[in-house]
């Protein structure tokens, strides 16, 4: 007579694995930065504004060379033209910090495995995953973000969007711009295996692009600076123009405040723990 299905324990069958991550972060954009004006990339890396991001997800593996993932990332991101030596951006002197929240998917590709970790299976002739000791892989993805920045002054931090420093939303000005955008991931990692269940990775991550050019509140040119103060305040006039006084004419109105013609990217660099849950296996018995 044959049985009903029952479940057996098998580690190595489970293609779902659960991961969270830290490590720090580098802001790519318009504000401070190295002694160059501003790079898509690491050229333009300034390790005092490293900040630090957390984060979370899962991943699911389709078969042992591919696997798929979701992400929430949270990170602080900064920039400050007072931490540059470029002379322009120095007496600029803006500032700014911005929380991060990111959702995404991404696509993994392993392109090495080695140093198999124990027995392949638990029992003879059962087929399923196993794991392997180390791996390494690429990806590549997409995601949304939402930001928000701030100015510091005094020792206080002012949300910059409602303030138009740029004289966003306000008559001649350019419109005022979103606080959502999408992002293309990328990046590479590797993994190493503790145990049957547990692996500690670490991952570069870089926003290959994004949406916007206003994560740090700078894209285009100067505005009248009368006009922010007399219709968004004092405290808004002093965020659009900030500038140490050392180049005569740099924030006259219609000069260019930030640059339009890169977007914004940040990168991270985070350091894993990965865990891969027991599950049951379907098999049948025979009474």
């Amino acid at each position: 007579v044959l049985g009903y299905s029952q479940y057996f324990f098998d580690r190595f069958s489970n293609p779902n694995e659960y991961m969270i991550g830290i490590g720090p972060d580098q802001f790519l954009g318009d504000l401070g930065g190295s002694s160059t004006i501003g790079t898509h990339f690491l050229k333009d890396f300034n390790f005092s504004a490293i900040r630090y991001s957390f984060e979370g997800g899962y991943r699911y593996h389709i078969s042992p060379s591919f696997a798929v993932k979701g992400m929430l990332t949270t990170a602080m991101v900064y920039g400050n033209d007072a931490l540059t030596t470029n002379a322009v951006r120095h007496n600029r002197n803006l500032n700014f910090r911005s929380p991060i929240i990111e959702l995404s998917g991404q696509f993994e590709y392993y392109f090495y495995r080695n140093s198999q970790i124990g027995h392949r299976y638990h029992i003879k002739h059962a087929h399923g995953f196993h794991q392997l000791a180390i791996s390494a892989y690429v990806f590549l993805g997409f995601g949304g973000l939402y930001f928000n920045p701030q100015g510091q002054w005094n020792s206080a931090w002012y949300n910059l969007r409602p303030l138009s420093t740029e004289g966003e939303g306000l008559q001649g000005g350019p419109p005022a711009y979103s606080q959502l955008a999408i992002c293309f991931p990328a990046g590479l990692g590797m993994k190493y295996a503790l145990s049957k269940k547990w692996s500690l990775g670490l991952e570069l991550s870089d926003r290959l692009w994004t949406s916007s050019d206003y994560i740090d509140d700078t894209h285009g040119n100067y505005f009248y600076n009368n006009q922010i103060a007399i219709q968004r305040g004092n405290i808004a006039a002093h965020f659009a123009d900030p500038s140490l006084g050392d180049i005569p004419g740099q924030t006259n109105v219609g000069n260019m405040r930030g640059d339009p013609t890169h977007n914004d990217t940040y990168m991270f660099l985070f350091l894993t723990v990965s865990y891969q849950p027991p599950m049951y296996h379907r098999t049948r018995s025979k009474f």
